[in-house]
């Protein structure tokens, strides 16, 4: 049944959630500082392979050719301006501070809307979400998002030391982000395309790039305002089939 990939993707980010507020207290700041250097590392390799897989393609000679540089610059410059129009960082940020009142004991001292919006990010910008989310409602196959919870609930362990409750929470956004996906593709079978799939995963592969300057500490991004960036592929190519 379509949804049970995001269903078992959302368990295991809270159950990796749990486990890490049970540590949270055991974790010295200098085993955090370096696994979020790893985390960053790890994020930054695989959101780079999927945009190089996404750009590059082999020609009849066996060269490599490049394909959808425009739609990418396209997408991620009107996706964070149509981000930046709706403030989705300020959304978030907002957000984090009641889920902050909300929990202000369990909350002390960690920054949730930082962690509710990194880890949506991370948890939904990368080729896995997209493309598992396609296959469960296609056909109904979760085997991708299920391999994708269990490394986000491993993440979620990590992060929820740090972030604490603002990790969890995430788990919700996943939910509705995975599971409108899903919906999406079992609704316009006929419309989304393995092109468009690729597509998308190239540019949220783009944007989770991003993050790891984030963990790293390096600068900090409103990777917030790009989320839209990864749904252009699918507007762009719906308006080329009305004009065509």
């Amino acid at each position: 049944m379509p949804g049970i990939g995001t269903l078992a993707n959302v368990g295991m980010i809270l159950g990796g959630s749990i486990i890490g507020i049970f540590l949270k207290k055991g974790v010295p700041e200098r085993f955090k500082t370096i696994v979020f250097q790893a985390l960053g590392t790890a994020t930054f390799l695989i959101g780079l392979s999927g945009v190089l897989s996404g750009v590059l393609k082999t020609n009849d000679s066996g060269g490599l050719d490049s394909q959808y540089i425009l739609l990418l610059i396209l997408s991620l410059v009107l996706g964070g301006v149509l981000g930046e129009l709706l403030r989705l960082d300020r959304l978030f940020d907002q957000v984090g501070e009641k889920i902050k009142r909300a929990f202000s004991k369990q909350a002390a001292g960690t920054d949730v809307g930082t962690g509710f919006a990194n880890c949506t990010i991370l948890f939904c910008a990368g080729a896995m979400a997209i493309v598992g989310a396609v296959q469960d409602g296609l056909a109904g196959d979760p085997t991708m998002l299920i391999a994708k919870g269990m490394m986000d609930g491993i993440v979620s362990v990590l992060f929820t030391t740090v972030y604490g409750v603002g990790v969890p929470l995430s788990a919700l956004a996943v939910l509705v982000y995975q599971g409108s996906i899903t919906l999406l593709a079992f609704l316009v079978k006929p419309y989304l395309t393995d092109a468009v799939v690729l597509q998308m995963s190239l540019v949220g592969s783009a944007v989770l790039m991003l993050i790891a300057f984030n963990l790293w500490e390096i600068k900090k991004f409103n990777v917030a305002n790009l989320i839209p960036a990864a749904f252009l592929p699918l507007i762009f190519s719906l308006v080329s089939r009305l004009w065509a």
